[in-house]
């Protein structure tokens, strides 16, 4: 989130889930979704990704 707003954005939501939207346990294995809302100016962004 720090460097969204570095860059200017104003993050309203930057998170980290399981693929199911369950909070990952410490050292759980597998795929994760990052899960971010953040405003530019008067635009609205919404975005995911699996990594």
């Amino acid at each position: 989130a720090a460097q969204l707003q570095a860059a200017g954005f104003q993050v309203d939501y930057a998170v980290v889930r399981l693929p199911d939207l369950g909070e990952p346990g410490e050292g759980d294995p597998g795929a994760r979704v990052a899960l971010v809302a953040a405003r530019l100016g008067n635009t609205r962004l919404i975005d995911n990704i699996e990594f």
